[in-house]
């Protein structure tokens, strides 16, 4: 049983006797709510009954005696399991918070996801999948319940707040995704963020179309509208039907026909000074290049043979994820 259903079970007891002695002596002694309650915290408080609210008859008497037998054990074992559940609770908060503090302390280039609403809790489900790190900052304490589910790190807070995005380590973070479902939030905070850590990579949600240009000024690298894309999509579903499909089918988590995944060439990997005719991509590796950018931003779309790679390229490859993941092995440091 979880900690808060320990104290609601334990508070329900009390209350059960609680309710039990006030309607007893209502109903037996005719008193009033004040004076029955009166009674019944006296009796079961120990404290020594002498006469109550007011002098008791017979049967006040013999319930005040089945209060003291029943109500005593039953108020000191929930009482006693109370006092227990609320320090056993603390002591989970304290140590989760110590956890986080801790794990926190330790992590680099991750990325702090501020805002776990409905396009929030979408990209922290992605970001697991990908065994990609991230800190989860939300005003919601009830957010928690998610996080844990997602096995993620959490902490409650607002993502405006400068000293919550230091606690997340956003020195040392490698970006920040602002999904909060109010634009003037995210834009106060991707300015935070901008000031502190002016390398930091920000991806910023947008929900009105005019606040695009000002998340952009506010040092947003990427700023997306939910809105606009699944407008977007809905409209190319009509116009270009097999193109959508083509591209849900290759982006897809559960495909294990095709793929399509960007590699970066890393220094001292074997492609560097290579032509793509040289590394014999297609022919040796059963993956087509579709694209490729260089380091300042360029898109070369569909390279020629002749094309040659360097260093911190980012290739756009196309193939099956076996032949992928071994083509990766290749963008690394040769050994």
């Amino acid at each position: 049983m979880s900690v808060p259903d320990k104290i609601y079970r334990y508070a329900l007891i009390l209350i059960t006797i609680l309710a039990t002695g006030i309607t007893g002596f209502m109903v037996l002694e005719k008193f009033s709510f004040i004076e029955a309650l009166y009674t019944t915290i006296v009796i079961l408080s120990t404290v020594g009954y002498s006469g109550g609210a007011r002098q008791l008859d017979a049967r006040g008497e013999l319930f005040a005696v089945f209060m003291i037998v029943i109500g005593i054990g039953f108020v000191t074992y929930s009482a006693g399991g109370l006092f227990r559940a609320i320090i056993e609770g603390e002591l989970q908060r304290s140590i989760g918070r110590l956890r986080v503090t801790k794990t926190i302390e330790h992590l680099n280039n991750h990325y702090i996801l501020c805002g776990m609403g409905r396009i929030g809790s979408i990209v922290a489900t992605k970001l697991k999948a990908g065994n990609i790190p991230f800190i989860a900052i939300d005003k919601d304490l009830n957010i928690a319940n998610l996080t844990e589910t997602l096995d993620c790190l959490f902490l409650p807070g607002d993502g405006t707040d400068e000293n919550i995005l230091k606690k997340a380590g956003i020195e040392r973070a490698r970006g920040l995704i602002a999904a909060m479902a109010n634009d003037s939030d995210n834009v106060y905070t991707v300015l935070t963020a901008r000031d502190l850590n002016p390398s930091l990579y920000i991806i910023s949600r947008a929900g009105e179309s005019s606040s695009i240009s000002k998340l952009y000024k506010a040092g947003a690298n990427r700023v997306i509208s939910p809105y606009i894309i699944g407008g977007e999509k809905i409209a190319q579903s009509v116009i270009k039907p097999n193109v959508i499909d083509f591209m849900e089918f290759a982006t897809a988590e559960t495909n294990f026909e095709l793929k399509i995944e960007e590699l970066m060439i890393q220094d001292g990997s074997e492609l560097h000074g290579q032509t793509v005719e040289q590394a014999k991509i297609r022919q040796l590796h059963d993956i087509t290049i579709i694209a490729v950018r260089k380091p300042h931003g360029e898109f070369i779309y569909n390279p020629s043979p002749h094309f040659l790679l360097n260093k911190n390229d980012i290739l756009i490859a196309v193939g099956h994820p076996e032949a992928i993941e071994k083509f990766e092995k290749l963008t690394s440091p040769k050994h």
